[in-house]
């Protein structure tokens, strides 16, 4: 039996992590039962292994008994498993604490950043509504959903930042589809090669579409699909320094954090005037060095960064609360 790790990196598709993008087309096909949409995608570590090569093979043998490079690209879809996700139902908190129940589609026992727009189903004592599904991972994300008679566009976008010195980490773009039947699954994806001595600002974009057009008693609608993933390399920073200034720039005060373990509220004295947001470095020599933002009495909130243990670096939000001085 053919190792299913070789074959994994065979059937991925790396890309070198360059400042580019590239595009993907995905066209109205019929393996998707002809009504199943594009919604988003699902980002994994590892290759999605969900090609059914032994069957392939066994129906192709003809073609590569003399040997050869084994090409799936145009394999019929009969071959490509799905990964289906499961409806479930979370309790949450809104700002006031008070608690409230969600439902939302989940891939279980699956290392992996989910990022799509999906329709939940109707219940009795609920009607269905359209949510979209996110992870902290996601930065920078923004969604866009228009509906009208004769069109329905959605768009989302979002960006994933990967700390620098990682070494080559590969990430799988992994497309999800809904079914008519309100099902949920992802296929296995393209494969980016992020390589680690890249440059901090250096990024690859992939975009996915999809225009697909139905017919719903004797009325056409076109359905249009768009998804950009951004990934983009940062160093980590080591220190947060939050320094709040008066109006002639005297620093009032000077509070140091580790990155991820500010407060949730940041509460500036009367005598404040604006604040400076510094986040401490150590580029590729060792050397130390620092950003700097500032944030005054227009702004409610501002964000910071930490790296996580897999080696993403997400925001941390911390509020201003300017009128409790």
């Amino acid at each position: 039996m053919m190792n299913r790790k070789i074959l994994a990196i065979c059937l991925a598709v790396l890309i070198l992590f360059m400042a580019s993008g590239c595009q993907l087309a995905l066209e109205d096909k019929g393996e998707h039962n002809n009504r199943d949409r594009l919604v988003g995608v699902l980002i994994t570590d590892e290759y999605l292994d969900l090609f059914d090569m032994e069957g392939y093979l066994k129906d192709n043998f003809n073609k590569y008994s003399s040997g050869g490079i084994i090409n799936t690209d145009n394999a019929d879809s009969k071959y490509q498993e799905r990964l289906y996700a499961t409806l479930k139902t979370r309790t949450l908190k809104d700002d006031t604490g008070k608690t409230f129940e969600t439902r939302e589609f989940v891939f279980d026992n699956v290392e992996g950043i989910p990022y799509f727009s999906v329709k939940i189903p109707p219940t009795e004592n609920e009607v269905g509504f359209t949510a979209s599904a996110s992870d902290e991972a996601i930065s920078d994300g923004h969604v866009s959903i228009h509906e009208g008679d004769n069109e329905e566009k959605t768009s989302l976008e979002g960006t994933i930042y990967v700390a620098i010195g990682q070494g080559t980490i590969a990430r799988y773009i992994n497309p999800v589809y809904q079914s008519a039947d309100g099902s949920v699954y992802a296929i296995s994806g393209k494969g980016i090669s992020l390589a680690g001595e890249q440059g901090e600002g250096a990024s690859f974009t992939q975009t996915l579409e999809e225009t697909t057009t139905v017919t719903e008693n004797g009325n056409s609608k076109t359905i249009s699909f768009n998804i950009k993933i951004s990934l983009k390399i940062m160093i980590p920073p080591e220190k947060i320094v939050i320094i709040q200034m008066d109006k002639n720039s005297n620093i009032i005060l000077k509070d140091e954090y580790s990155p991820g373990k500010l407060p949730n509220t940041i509460t500036p004295g009367a005598e404040v005037d604006y604040i400076i947001v510094e986040s401490l470095k150590r580029d590729s020599e060792g050397n130390l060095t620092s950003s700097r933002s500032i944030y005054d009495r227009r702004n409610q909130n501002f964000e910071t960064f930490y790296c996580r243990d897999d080696g993403i670096c997400v925001k941390q939000w911390t509020n201003l609360d300017w009128d409790n001085n």
